[in-house]
């Protein structure tokens, strides 16, 4: 996981993430590792591969959500990411419990 760069795109509801997702594995070589309920309504998608490709992905990710979302989209990247995140990234499950 050291050379591997982590990612999160976070809307309001699931339908945004689900769009964002497809846009994402379908424009480019990520790996979605899950997704997860932040509460509140929000729910973000975890993603692992190479910095260039998460970046290409999140930002493809972000427009996609902000396009059919009234709310606000975030996102992150880790482009070296310690080892808690890389753990959040790769078993999401572990923040919503599920």
């Amino acid at each position: 996981m050291a050379n591997e760069a982590v990612g999160f795109v976070e809307a309001q509801g699931f339908v945004p993430i689900f769009d964002a997702v497809d846009a994402m594995v379908k424009a480019t070589d990520v790996a979605v590792r899950g997704v997860m309920r932040l509460g509140g309504g929000l729910v973000a998608v975890a993603l692992t591969g190479d910095l260039a490709t998460m970046e290409e992905a999140v930002e493809i990710g972000t427009e996609t959500a902000r396009a059919i979302s009234n709310d606000t989209v975030k996102s992150i990247i880790f482009a070296s990411p310690s080892h808690p995140v890389s753990a959040i990234a790769n078993r999401p499950g572990i923040v919503d419990g599920s």
